[in-house]
């Protein structure tokens, strides 16, 4: 008589943070219209089945990276910059960080790409107004006031979605910016003057 047959456990669903983040990885490359359930399956080497565990529909998806994407933004900001005391430094470490975070900046260009997208939309629109409201507010630490602090932190920002755009959308128009660190510490020395020996 043939021993028993060992029972064999299931195997646990991909967790939902490996969907999330699959999906992230996938809007900043192609954008939020390429996200289906299907094809992240394929590539992630799980059944359609492992989806349903976690999410009813794609749109579920699909705002679950939205507001991963928006949270991670948030506390980035408060811890990350909110604690450093000279505001010109602030500013500048601020923007090379920007600026260096590649994979932040692909998914925000394409997240303006389908910025008409009712998803997309409102959390697109949080993440800027309170990405130029902590901009205004910095520049007013440097004395500025309210008017042109609002002017540069524009500055900025129409910086930083122009750059990220044209890498998105037309990478040859960048690829002259070989030395991106040359390139933002120009951007930083026209908004911000450098008075400190410690700034990047």
């Amino acid at each position: 008589m043939p021993p028993p047959k060992k029972k064999v456990r299931p195997a646990a669903p991909l967790s939902r943070e490996a969907w999330v983040k699959a999906a992230t990885n996938l809007i900043a490359l192609e954008g939020v219209q390429a996200v289906a359930v299907e094809p992240l399956a394929q590539a992630l080497g799980v059944t359609k089945g492992s989806f349903y565990w976690h999410f009813r529909t794609r749109d579920e998806l699909i705002q679950a990276a939205l507001e991963a994407w928006e949270q991670d933004q948030s506390a980035d900001v408060v811890t990350g910059y909110g604690g450093i005391a000279d505001p010109r430094r602030r500013l500048r470490v601020l923007l090379f960080a920007a600026f260096e975070d590649v994979a932040n900046g692909k998914f925000f260009a394409a997240l303006a790409v389908s910025s008409g997208d009712p998803r997309v939309q409102p959390t697109l629109r949080r993440a800027t107004e309170r990405r130029l409201a902590f901009g205004v507010e910095a520049f007013q630490a440097l004395g500025l006031s309210e008017v042109e602090a609002r002017q540069r932190a524009l500055l900025a920002y129409a910086a930083y979605a122009g750059y990220f755009q044209l890498l998105r959308t037309t990478p040859e128009a960048v690829a002259a910016v070989t030395d991106l660190s040359g390139y933002v510490r120009r951007l930083a020395d026209a908004l911000v003057s450098a008075k400190s020996t410690r700034q990047p």
